[in-house]
């Protein structure tokens, strides 16, 4: 029998593939069922005018997809074979994420990337839709993505994702004329990798969010570690068990909402700015220098 995830997804991707001009009608009506971003185009719409050089303190939940094995099957393949697979992937990618009020911020080639909060403080309904994102993707393009393609005689695909929540300073990174808000921390860049270093249908989750994520609803896995100047680094990262997820949200969707949002995410201290927007003080537990010389890398 079809989830509530599956069946609502199926039902909208038929209806998306059979006309695509109804994307935006089909997107918007879907909109209406919760809170959710209806953002154009790419990037977060609180941070597209920031001035150059500005520093903005905030905080984010972070989500990467990454369709695994991609290079050998770019390989493998011929290029109108793979824009179809890309084009099937990122459309569900685009319409999971906005559905549940994220931001998709760049296409990373293989996958999306994408935001989740207003950028400025991040609550649990916005990483419990971070959550409902990452499931009804996961489901969506497991069993009917990869249905579509199948029935096109095109390869089929299996996904990965990652997803962090944290402080980042947002900044325009680049040149005046050709920038990009970012929002810059360890963060981001966690839930790349986490998503890198999924195995198909797995969703690694980083400390941050996962503190947050109660018990029977994650497993432990191997933490991100490396070592420099004789000091070893380790990041804590759990596997977000979205089969569970969505049992349990379809059996009762109320006691599930519950269960995750009568807990607020974890404090993690803040950022404060001077007058002239100099950073003087974080809780970034990282330490400076020394900086390593052009002939002695980090790693």
């Amino acid at each position: 029998m079809a989830s509530q995830f599956d069946k609502s997804f199926s039902d909208v991707y038929k209806a998306v593939y059979e006309n695509s001009k109804q994307h935006i009608g089909v997107f918007s009506g879907e909109m209406a069922e919760i809170k959710k971003s209806l953002s154009e185009g790419l990037g977060h719409p609180n941070f597209t005018d920031m001035k150059y050089g500005e520093i903005i303190p905030g905080s984010i939940i972070v989500f990467f997809m990454d369709i695994r094995g991609f290079t050998k099957i770019s390989i493998a393949l011929d290029n109108e074979e793979l824009i179809r697979i890309l084009q099937a992937t990122t459309i569900a990618s685009i319409y999971s994420v906005r559905k549940f009020g994220g931001y998709i911020i760049e296409y990373t080639g293989d996958g999306i990337m994408a935001y989740f909060g207003d950028g400025i403080k991040t609550n649990s309904r916005d990483a419990f839709n971070s959550l409902r994102a990452a499931t009804y993707l996961m489901e969506g393009i497991k069993n009917n993505v990869n249905s579509y393609l199948s029935r096109n005689g095109d390869e089929t695909i299996r996904v990965g994702m990652g997803l962090e929540y944290g402080n980042t300073l947002w900044t325009q990174i680049g040149t005046p004329d050709a920038c990009q808000p970012k929002p810059v921390s360890e963060v981001t860049f966690i839930a790349g990798k986490n998503s890198s270093h999924a195995n198909p249908w797995e969703v690694i989750i980083g400390k941050n969010i996962a503190e947050w994520v109660p018990e029977g609803f994650k497993d432990t896995y191997e933490p991100y570690e490396f070592q420099k100047d004789n000091e070893k680094y380790s990041y804590k990262r759990f596997l977000f068990k979205w089969q569970e997820f969505s049992k349990q949200f379809n059996a009762n969707q109320q006691q599930t909402e519950y269960t995750f949002l009568k807990k607020n995410l974890p404090a993690l201290g803040t950022t404060i700015m001077s007058n002239t927007g100099t950073v003087i003080n974080t809780s970034n537990t990282a330490t400076k220098g020394p900086r390593p010389l052009k002939d002695q890398p980090f790693f």
